[in-house]
């Protein structure tokens, strides 16, 4: 970062250029939490009798605070796109100059929030290698300016989508899309509480009383499926929000994905800086043959993560987006001798398991005694969660193993629904060799890969082998 003066353009094509003025709308809004601390001490003097009359006074000159460092801001933020790479200018009394190489361009995320949709205007974000923050923060970027910092590879509408049937259905069995779904309910949760949720039941009760089907049988499947129903408008809502349409784009150099249609992001890694791959297939995705790519990308900022998960993809995508990383087409995996866990690893791990099950059991006989659940809805409970525990288990131990090929690690954690992991072992940053008492009885060690973003473990190999891995990674950081 330089305190000096900004250099005058060579060409007409890299001249510095300023946002649209529509970016003092989140200017504004900051340049308010800036100067909340006095916002709220002006409002507790206005209550005051004896600051009373300076009210209208203080609060012409905080107004003109606000709006006056939004437009300074606005006004002294440049920025342009050079052959050094990218710079940007900020600063009034304290002038900034910054210039970041594009190789050294780690991460770029685009987001279109719903108040400059209708204006086409965006916001961006750059991280680069070695930074511990954002270096880059841009809003109210026209469509040019996008383009200008993007470069040559966009995801774009001419880009084929998923299918939004494929996108709705990863709502159900991704899990990191749960917290969106919880929030949302909540909300709804949070509208129905008090007085008004008691005044809808109160009167939704006694209609079905008057009507005699308070008890009724069909009712309450209707009932059921009215919620079922609640549900999957929600989902719906969600993936047209969040998720859909769904673009991802790659070319020599990096990877692009694009979601959502009200809240737009999009998301720009290095393909070199992919550090991790997941494949994830849960059980209802097994059912329709669709797997969920994860891409775990380099990135030193606490703040953002270099992480995207591409929804909905069939065998041939999953097989082309890993042919492209240079890595077996899962149909060939599918076809590797795996080498599996030891059997002692899966007797303990069965142990366990039952421990769970004996565990469940006493909260269920608790509930019973408390009269809080019936004897037949407590055992249906017990066995179904006894039966899935012990099927995940046969599954584990049936279907699993790792592979070194090439100074890749794939690694196949098999069950009811399967995950596949996939580490270049240049990308290893720390090895760990952890030896529990099961494990040290047994001559076994657990191995834990660290990458910059992400880790797989070996749950239980041998020693010899364990240690043959160590020295292999340390070979390849020297």
């Amino acid at each position: 970062m330089l305190n000096a003066e900004v250099p005058e353009p060579k060409t007409a094509s890299e001249q510095w250029q300023r946002s649209s003025i529509w970016a003092l709308l989140p200017l504004l809004v900051k340049a308010v939490v800036q100067w909340a601390g006095v916002i709220l001490g002006g409002a507790y003097l206005t209550f005051s009798d004896r600051f009373q009359h300076y009210a209208p006074y203080g609060l012409t000159v905080l107004t003109l605070l606000i709006i006056g460092s939004a437009v300074l801001n606005w006004r002294s933020t440049l920025f342009r796109v050079s052959a050094q790479g990218i710079e940007l200018s900020r600063g009034v009394l304290q002038k900034e100059h910054l210039l970041l190489a594009k190789s050294r361009v780690q991460e770029l995320q685009v987001q279109q929030p719903f108040y400059f949709r209708p204006l086409q205007l965006f916001t961006v974000s750059l991280d680069s290698a070695g930074s511990q923050q954002q270096e880059f923060y841009l809003t109210g970027l026209t469509a040019q300016q996008l383009s200008l910092l993007q470069g040559d590879a966009q995801a774009s509408r001419d880009s084929p989508s998923t299918p939004f049937f494929r996108i709705w259905l990863a709502t159900l069995y991704n899990k990191h899309l749960w917290l969106p779904l919880m929030a949302v309910c909540g909300a709804v949760l949070s509208q129905l509480d008090g007085k008004l949720g008691e005044q809808l039941l109160a009167q939704g009760g006694e209609m079905l009383q008057q009507a005699g089907l308070e008890q009724s049988l069909t009712m309450q499947i209707a009932a059921s499926f009215g919620l079922v129903l609640l549900l999957c408008l929600v989902l719906v809502l969600m993936s047209w929000i969040w998720l859909y349409p769904q673009y991802f784009v790659r070319d020599d150099k990096q990877l692009q994905l694009i979601q959502g249609s009200l809240l737009k992001k999009s998301q720009r890694i290095l393909k070199k800086r992919v550090q991790l791959l997941r494949l994830n297939q849960p059980w209802l995705a097994r059912i329709f043959g669709h797997f969920s790519v994860i891409f775990h990308g380099f990135t030193n900022s606490q703040e953002q993560s270099s992480k995207f998960v591409l929804l909905g993809q069939r065998l041939d995508e999953v097989n082309q987006q890993l042919v492209a990383q240079q890595l077996l087409a899962l149909s060939d995996m599918q076809k590797l001798a795996w080498q599996r866990f030891t059997p002692a690893y899966f007797r303990r791990l069965l142990w366990l398991r039952g421990s769970i099950i004996l565990l469940l059991s006493l909260v269920i006989a608790l509930l019973l005694h408390t009269q809080l659940l019936t004897l037949s809805t407590g055992l249906l409970l017990l066995g179904l969660s006894a039966l899935w525990l012990l099927a995940d288990w046969w599954a584990y131990r049936r279907w699993h193993g790792f592979y070194l090929q090439d100074q890749v690690l794939y690694l196949w954690r098999g069950g009811i629904g399967q995950c596949w992991q996939i580490l270049p072992l240049r990308q290893v940053q720390k090895v760990q060799l952890v030896q529990s008492l099961f494990l040290r009885k047994h001559q076994l060690v657990q191995l834990r890969f660290d990458t910059a973003n992400g880790s797989i473990t070996l749950a239980a190999i041998p020693n010899q082998q364990a240690r043959d891995l160590y020295a292999q990674v340390l070979s390849l950081r020297h």
